[in-house]
């Protein structure tokens, strides 16, 4: 499965792939922490999880979708 995390910084909106779901999330985390706004991890089949409210959410549907 495909993740892309998106997060808006001073310079703007960015977004970043990955193919783990559980790094997408210490990605998120990392932004987050640095003082991003509207950070969020999307998969590739459409569901959305927040950071860091949901960060455990996504970790745990990785280990599921990661594992096919």
């Amino acid at each position: 499965m495909r993740y892309t995390v998106h997060w808006t910084g001073p310079s703007g909106p960015s977004k970043e792939p990955h193919d783990l779901g559980a790094r997408a999330a210490e990605r998120a985390m990392t932004f987050a922490s640095m003082g991003a706004s509207d950070v969020y991890v999307e998969t590739s089949d459409g569901r959305v999880f927040r950071a860091p409210a949901q960060m455990a959410a996504l970790v745990q549907y990785a280990q599921t979708a990661d594992a096919e």
